[in-house]
């Protein structure tokens, strides 16, 4: 059963500005995740953190798994996302 995916106002907004191949490579890789949020092929627990991320290219994605809900928290290149965790 797929998660249902929430993104925040912040990763909205940055997601929105990005261009859209690259948009759409995001918006997909949240699908498969949703799908099988737990698969370390796709995601990997922070230690400090109960927050989970992905790589996308030279993005990071930052999101918790909450009973039904994947919910984005960030959305940034990689030199500045862990900045912020």
């Amino acid at each position: 059963m797929a998660l249902q995916i929430k993104i925040t106002a912040t990763p909205l907004k940055y997601l929105k500005a990005l261009d859209k191949p690259t948009r759409q490579r995001n918006v997909a890789k949240l699908k498969d995740i949703a799908d099988n949020p737990t698969d370390a092929r796709l995601s990997y627990p922070l230690t400090a953190s109960d927050k989970r991320s992905t790589r996308i290219g030279a993005y990071r994605v930052l999101f918790r798994i909450d009973s039904e809900i994947l919910e984005v928290a960030d959305i940034g290149p990689r030199g500045q996302i862990y900045r912020k965790a």
